[in-house]
């Protein structure tokens, strides 16, 4: 890996200011470890990922993480045209994850075709150095290809307005870095940030500047860490009066779902003396509070590292977004795309949920089944991404499926979307039975909006389907 990656950085150094640029994570990282917000945002920003493929690849839960939080940025789209397969050895196609699926990428190895020989593949480079002359030959066509990608990282999707508004408490100046990433994570989705994260809260007029941001917010965010702030004359200090306030705002009704948000970093830095090396100690959240402010019932507090506070903090506010309201959704005659969610033995009952729908004037998306295995994934993943709403079949498919599709759907980001799905539906064909007539207490409102329970219905019918487009039904024939 190493060798590699010098070999790489040799071959484009003479290329000037516009070569393409390597990154690469150099820390060792250890079971446990977080996935570090440096690499997040390296994924993010990279053009293209070069996968060393080998055993110890496949065996790496992080080696995947990374895989996938690619994808999470890049596709559904091309997100495989961005990705390349570089082989250590050789690894079954079948047995790779289906993003490297599609391509025999660049093999540095000869593959052993004897199953007795124990001493495995010819490698062209190994500890260091090259093995084989044809190792030469590989790097030059892997450098040519490289070179051909545009070296500038393309520009991330950017999200329409969501409509939400978000208080994002003014920290003290030791949490200053925690801040500015989750206001760039929350006006990256789409979220209004209040007050504007640009300008600082006047001390003369403090109390009215935060209670009139407040007003709007869906929520109050406070990330705490050992300083106060500066305090406004003969007021608490600003990282307490924004709790105070925002407590205030909750007790006295000020919102139906508002609600404090607090992240105390569990893990803390100190150096109490300049000349010794700094330290690492332990804090308990709820304590970190206790010294700013009392705890509310309904605070959320969390103490785990600043990754894993954004992605709470986004699970958190996909959970709690209100529906699209369903009347919104055009109806009848209209470029409607309703994608038919359901498993292969499914088949026959959301043909004829298609069937219904067709009389409704609706356009129903169906998934495929029948190709290599990352193309199919590519092509259900598009439909997904680009239909209006989404309707899971319930009939032969198991209780687990159903449910593991719907809490796939939590999450309409990280599916490629430009925005929410209008709903997200379950409908209960036969056979019946207890558990989906008790639909609606299996599925969180973050995953599913609607259960249709037609388990006692043979053949689904236009009518029985309108509750899933009420625009419909007005002009339904």
């Amino acid at each position: 890996m190493t060798f590699l990656d010098e070999a790489l950085r040799y071959e484009f150094r003479d290329l000037g200011p516009k070569r393409p640029k390597v990154w690469r994570d150099t820390k060792r990282i250890a079971d446990g470890a977080q996935f570090t917000p440096e690499i997040e945002e390296a994924l993010k920003k990279a053009s293209v990922l070069l996968v060393i493929l080998s055993p110890n690849w496949m065996a790496s839960t992080w080696c995947k993480r990374e895989l996938e939080t690619f994808a999470k940025y890049h596709g559904p789209d091309n997100v495989c045209e961005r990705i390349v397969v570089v082989g250590k050895h050789h690894i079954d196609p079948d047995k790779r994850p289906s993003l490297l699926q599609g391509q025999s990428g660049y093999a540095f190895y000869i593959k052993n075709q004897d199953p007795d020989d124990v001493t495995g593949d010819l490698e062209f480079f190994d500890r260091g150095e090259p093995r084989d002359d044809r190792y030469w030959g590989k790097l030059k066509a892997l450098t040519a290809y490289l070179l051909k990608r545009k070296p500038d990282a393309p520009p991330l999707p950017a999200y329409p307005p969501t409509g939400r508004t978000i208080y994002v408490a003014k920290p003290a100046s030791d949490m200053r870095a925690g801040y500015d990433r989750i206001v760039s994570e929350l006006v990256g989705k789409g979220h209004t940030v209040v007050p504007p994260p640009k300008d600082e809260i006047p001390l003369d007029t403090a109390v009215d500047v935060i209670n009139a941001a407040l007003s709007n917010a869906e929520i109050a965010v406070h990330i705490l860490g050992e300083k106060a702030g500066e305090a406004p004359e003969d007021q608490l200090p600003m990282v307490k009066l924004q709790l105070a306030l925002a407590a205030a705002k909750e007790t006295q009704g000020g919102g139906a779902t508002f609600h404090r948000v607090i992240w105390a970093p569990s893990l803390w830095t100190v150096k109490p003396d300049p000349a010794l090396p700094a330290r690492e100690t332990t804090r308990h959240p709820v304590d970190v509070l206790a010294k700013f402010d009392s705890q509310l019932p309904t605070d959320k507090i969390e103490g785990d590292s600043l990754s894993k506070f954004v992605d709470f903090l986004n699970q958190h506010l996909l959970a709690i977004a209100p529906p699209r309201s369903l009347a919104t959704l055009p109806g009848a005659g209209s470029d409607v795309r309703l994608y038919l969610y359901h498993s292969q033995e499914d088949s026959d009952y959301a043909l004829s949920l298609a069937q219904a729908l067709q009389q409704r004037q609706l356009e129903a998306l169906l998934p495929v089944f029948d190709g290599p295995d990352a193309e199919i994934k590519n092509f259900n993943g598009k439909q997904l991404a680009a239909c209006d709403a989404v309707i899971l079949c319930w009939a032969s498919a198991s209780e687990v499926w159903v449910r593991a599709q719907a809490s796939g759907l939590r999450n309409w980001h990280d599916l490629g979307r430009t925005q929410q799905f209008y709903y997200r539906a379950v409908v209960a064909a036969p056979p019946p039975g207890n558990r989906k007539k008790a639909g609606k207490l299996l599925f969180p409102r973050s995953e599913i909006d609607l259960v249709v329970d037609l388990s006692d219905k043979d053949i689904p019918t236009a009518d029985l389907l309108d509750v899933l487009v009420p625009a419909a039904r007005a002009q339904a024939p």
